[in-house]
Order: C-alpha cells, then structure tokens, then sequence
C-alpha cells in the first residue's frame, strides 16, 4: 500500500506500520469487483483484462468526462495484493484491531 502516512520518514515501529496497514486497507478497496472462492485462473484473468481495458478505453474515459464522473480504478492484482496483505497479520496485530474496534 505504499506509504500513505510516511510511516518510512517516521521510522514507525513494524507493529504499527502492520496496524496502520490493516486500517487502511478498507479505504484502498473502495467500491471492488467480487467474484465468488474457486473462479478458475484462467476466468480471473480475463475478467481482469477486461475491467483494465475498459478503464483505458478512450469511449467509456469520454462518456466519464462527459458526466464529469470521476474514476481512480484499482487493478485486481493490487486488490488482491492489499487483502492479502490485510488478512495476513499476527496474532498481535489481530489483537490490537479488536482492542482497536471495541472488541
């Protein structure tokens, strides 16, 4: 997810860094394309393809504009790289998120 509150610049402890990656997580998902567990490999990647080209196509960026919609589209494999991210923490950091959520 990059370094959104220049955790580098501060020298953040990994146990808040992890935290603070977990919290940002859901705002970097925004509103995401789902499909259901088992979609084979081979479907995900055409699925994916498609949603990029579409994200570049000069049509669909000229109907946005035209609208004045504003797009700030994320990949599948950046999605799938911050959940991935997200829902691999320690027992710690999974702690801390409960204690954190009122839990």
């Amino acid at each position: 997810m990059g370094d959104p509150l220049c955790l580098d610049q501060y020298k953040t402890p990994e146990a808040s860094r992890r935290l603070a990656n977990v919290v940002l997580a859901a705002g970097a998902l925004g509103r995401p394309m789902l499909g259901t567990p088992g979609i084979p490999p081979e479907r995900v990647k055409i699925l994916r393809n498609a949603f990029n080209t579409t994200m570049k196509d000069p049509a669909f960026l000229a109907e946005l504009e035209k609208r004045k919609f504003d797009l700030a589209p994320t990949t599948g494999d950046e999605l799938e790289k911050i959940v991935k991210e997200a829902m691999s923490q320690s027992p710690e950091t999974i702690a801390k998120m409960k204690k954190l959520l009122g839990g």
